[in-house]
């Protein structure tokens, strides 16, 4: 009896070790299948980067597919700029809202792609949200960035050391419109045309609707009074949206979401490569600038 005893014992412990293997062996199998699933699913999801870059290189994906055409007479063209401000802030509205749609907007985040276009433009596009911890006021932020821009050669001459002037008339504060036709000289070598048109909005809480606040600024395409002239062109699309979000605790927070698409338009002007890399890290600079008076205006 001793001895059966003995040999069950031996059995069942060898049953045992066999079960565990085979256990082992089928979390194994799972695993690498898991793995195999993973695999597949990055190499989709690189497929489609891949997709998703050659648009970007093939052609313009901003949220503004509209002619940028100014007039030349003041009237007619100020009336221009209120019709353009109505349609680019619901775009930027609509755009903005699905950019961030399954997002944590609590925390910071940023995506940011250099490239050259099919056509031969520089190109940098970039998407960040920046949440703003002890900020109050969605309109002192708001309040603060179209002051920014309202100063954005003078701006631009601090933060960078490139000599930026106006070449159109000053805006009007009073005015949520406004054009930008300024003039920078780069490293002292070469200098650039930029012409933007800017809106600035503030839209207050209302049912089901949380207060929200725009700085828009786009590339204008056509100025008669302003054309272009044999300089660099630097087209520049910006993007501002100040707004409260809620925190993963339920608790508020101003967030700072920001897109921007800056182009270099290929020319035969012949442009030293140091000031090519000014070019286009100069907005970087400037946009850090502008998150530093947003920042100062809410109080954080």
């Amino acid at each position: 009896m001793t001895i059966l005893k003995a040999e069950i014992e031996l059995y069942a412990k060898r049953n045992e070790v066999l079960r565990e293997r085979e256990e082992l062996r089928q979390r194994q199998e799972s695993n690498q299948a898991l793995r195999e699933v993973l695999h597949v699913q990055r190499l989709t999801f690189a497929s489609s980067l891949a997709m998703i870059s050659n648009v970007l290189r093939e052609k313009h994906t901003g949220p503004f597919d509209t002619l940028t055409y100014l007039p030349k007479d003041p009237y007619v063209r100020h009336m221009e700029l209120l019709r353009m401000k109505r349609e680019r802030v619901q775009r930027a509205y609509d755009f903005m809202r699905e950019r961030q749609r399954f997002m944590d907007t609590s925390t910071e985040y940023c995506d940011q792609k250099k490239f050259q276009a099919m056509n031969g433009d520089l190109c940098s596009e970039r998407f960040e949200v920046i949440p703003l911890p002890g900020a109050t006021s969605v309109k002192a932020i708001v309040d603060a960035l179209e002051y920014f821009v309202y100063n954005i050669e003078i701006c631009i001459s601090e933060v960078l050391g490139d000599i930026t002037i106006r070449e159109n008339d000053d805006p009007q504060r009073s005015s949520s419109v406004a054009q930008h036709r300024l003039v920078t000289t780069i490293g002292d070598v070469v200098q650039m045309d930029t012409n933007t048109v800017a809106f600035n909005a503030y839209i207050p809480a209302g049912p089901g609707q949380n207060e929200v606040g725009f700085s828009i600024s786009d590339a204008v395409d056509e100025d008669e009074a302003f054309p272009y002239t044999t300089r660099v062109r630097q087209d520049v699309t910006v993007i501002t949206m100040i707004t409260w979000q809620t925190r993963q605790d339920g608790s508020p927070v101003i967030v700072f979401a920001r897109w921007w698409c800056l182009r270099i338009r290929h020319s035969d002007i012949n442009v030293p490569e140091y000031a090519v890399a000014r070019m286009q890290n100069g907005i970087e600079y400037v946009g850090a600038a502008m998150v530093t008076a947003a920042r100062h205006a809410g109080g954080t």
